[in-house]
């Protein structure tokens, strides 16, 4: 369960909310309440968080163009990001910038927007940004109508140049949903709120190669584990990760493939090297299309509360999230073949920490027998 601590942010952040959301009323008593433009032609998305927020916003693009069907989106992300939405069918172009552009080439950023959109839809302007920079961009830059923001931090600006903004809650939402509440703001709205993901032939057919070389083949059963978390916070016990790893090949004769980047190399090594089985340490070997094509190719996905389980749930793959620190209410896979294990009851949760003063108490509690009673359900299922 979460701290009197945490529980407390909680409510000053929402009270702040409700403060900034009263006052943008009051204000529109003053200068009325600015049309929707009849013609929008031409839209902006903005979203500069990663791979997990990125993908939540994909339901909220498919409304846009859903009630928008002749307009252009163009989505801006960070540099690192463009590969996340590629291949997307409802996205025009993708637009990069970073924390530099805003400190060092504002200027320039706002001419190469200027006079191009009609509807600017800001979703999150990155924690290192902050929304009223990116909300300054915006209207420097010209755009007609301007809507945001999701909720954000208990200091971050909430967006002072909107011409729309989400009504406060004390309702937590999904973050799929809190991204689709900026954009009901206009009227846009959609029933399917599935994630969506794409991958391209050349990175398939890179995993199907680098698969075979270790021989394994399109019959085989793969599960793909995600041990390696962005935060410790998020980090489960490694040599429970190894005993699940080790059963699965056991009872499902599964091939185990362990992900992550080049830093999470070592740390899936050490997971590897305390098995009785075998497993390919695939950390490193993948960009960011490679990895979402070995997600895809997978039967089974366990991950600790990272981007890999949305991934996962976007391709529509059986997925197992393991959550302490972070909230599955907000955060977890959005899938129907996913199950989160997340012990509320049992031990304090949801802290949002990097950091833990209570000895990781939270991914402790799960065991191996959680893990595996989920497994055999979600398989069962499926």
């Amino acid at each position: 369960m979460e701290t009197f601590t945490k529980k407390l942010s909680n409510l000053l952040r929402t009270l702040v909310w409700y403060g900034d959301y009263a006052l943008f009323k009051a204000k529109q008593l003053f200068t009325g309440v600015k049309p929707l433009p009849k013609n929008i032609q031409n839209i902006l998305v903005i979203e500069l968080l990663y791979i997990g927020d990125v993908i939540a916003i994909t339901p909220t693009i498919r409304a846009l163009k859903q009630r928008f069907p002749d307009a252009k989106i163009d989505v801006m992300l960070r540099p690192s990001m463009k590969d996340v939405l590629t291949g997307n069918p409802n996205i025009n172009k993708i637009i990069t910038c970073d924390k530099q552009d805003f400190e060092k080439e504002f200027n320039l950023l706002v001419n190469k927007l200027k006079g191009k959109y009609d509807l600017a839809v800001l979703l999150h302007p990155g924690i290192d940004i902050g929304n009223y920079k990116v909300s300054k961009l915006l209207k420097n830059s010209g755009i007609l109508f301007r809507i945001g923001c999701t909720k954000v931090g208990f200091l971050e600006g909430k967006g002072f140049f909107m011409h729309r903004k989400t009504k406060p809650t004390l309702k937590l939402k999904h973050k799929v949903e809190d991204n689709l509440d900026v954009v009901r703001t206009i009227g846009a709205d959609i029933i399917d709120k599935h994630l969506e993901v794409y991958t391209t032939k050349e990175a398939q057919n890179y995993i199907g190669g680098l698969l075979e070389k270790e021989g394994i083949t399109k019959k085989d059963f793969i599960t793909v584990i995600h041990a390696a978390p962005q935060h410790k916070t998020h980090e489960w016990v490694v040599e429970r990760f190894a005993n699940v790893a080790d059963e699965l090949i056991k009872k499902y004769k599964t091939k185990i493939i362990f992900t992550g980047s080049q830093k999470d190399k070592a740390y899936n090594q050490e997971i590897i090297s305390l098995m009785k089985e075998k497993a390919l340490n695939l950390a490193g070997k993948t960009d960011i299309n490679q990895f979402f094509a070995l997600i895809k190719r997978a039967d089974l996905v366990i991950s600790v509360d990272t981007s890999a389980m949305h991934v996962a749930a976007a391709f529509g793959r059986p997925v197992i999230a393991l959550f302490g620190a972070g909230n599955p209410k907000i955060w977890g896979s959005y899938s129907e073949k996913s199950v989160v294990i997340f012990k509320e009851k049992e031990s304090c949760t949801s802290c949002m920490k990097h950091k833990c003063e209570k000895d990781y108490k939270c991914m402790k509690s799960i065991t191996e027998t959680d893990v595996l009673g989920d497994v055999k359900q979600l398989l069962d299922s499926n």
